[in-house]
């Protein structure tokens, strides 16, 4: 199962499981743009980040390359989606004020989206990269997660997710980058079926279960009952957000 067969497959879960963005992310990174008229989600999924970034721009266009992510995607009036490569598109040049990317970049060839930025943000308009880290609860319920999940899912990352978890440290572009003044998280509140189902959509707990024939989900929830004893109960759960931007500076004449 290659990286786009683990997120086409199953995309209603991946719409239905997988946390929102904090809007104050959305109101940080439209503060940094010059003009609110249009923005793009690239890599968009479901249209999380498409729809938040809409609640601050006229018109955003949302783009992925899996049709059945876009089948499942989040009707907005201000938001059109497509299906493309994040590489190559059919926008205008100069055209937008801000790109997302949320949970994609580390997929990307980035040489090819680098060129592909350049041409269609404006001047002075801002490209910003994120994700989410792995979920925190309670230091005896995450070394649980820990050890029976993470550990034995490890081989089973590609290396793609391996940027994400080093925090997009090796990630840059050729463009002026903009300092983070502080850092966000996603808070949320679930009990312990909607943790593991949010679990289930990672691409690595997938190719776990079709390569061994086994559902890791399954001992983990056998060992979490013992902290989490009324599995409705919902508990916090945070994850931190990394977030790079760039300004394009674009040569005048």
């Amino acid at each position: 199962m290659n990286n786009p067969q683990t997120f086409s497959s199953e995309s209603d879960r991946y719409a239905l499981y997988r946390p929102h963005y904090p809007d104050e992310l959305f109101a940080f990174l439209s503060g940094l743009c010059s003009g609110q008229e249009k923005a793009w989600d690239c890599a968009t999924g479901n249209g999380q980040a498409a729809i938040a970034c809409a609640g601050y721009f006229s018109s955003v266009e949302a783009t992925d390359i899996s049709p059945e992510q876009i089948h499942n995607s989040l009707p907005h009036p201000r938001v059109r989606y497509s299906v493309s490569a994040a590489e190559k598109t059919q926008f205008l040049d100069s055209c937008f004020d801000l790109i997302t990317v949320a949970q994609a970049v580390h997929w990307f060839d980035l040489p090819l989206f680098t060129k592909e930025v350049q041409r269609v943000l404006k001047q002075d308009g801002v490209l910003a990269i994120m994700g989410y880290t792995v979920p925190e609860v309670d230091p005896k319920i995450d070394r649980i997660i820990s050890s029976e999940l993470y550990e034995r899912i490890d081989p089973f990352w590609a290396s793609g997710n391996r940027l994400l978890m080093n925090g997009y440290r090796e990630i840059t572009f050729p463009l002026p980058e903009i300092p983070i003044p502080h850092r966000f998280q996603i808070n949320v509140d679930w009990d312990l079926r909607r943790l593991l189902a949010y679990l289930s959509t990672w691409s690595a707990v997938k190719r776990y279960s079709n390569e061994s024939g086994l559902d890791p989900l399954i001992r983990l929830r056998e060992a979490l009952s013992v902290v989490w004893a009324d599995p409705g109960e919902p508990r916090e759960v945070t994850m931190p957000i990394i977030l790079k931007t760039w300004r394009i500076q674009k040569a005048s004449g």
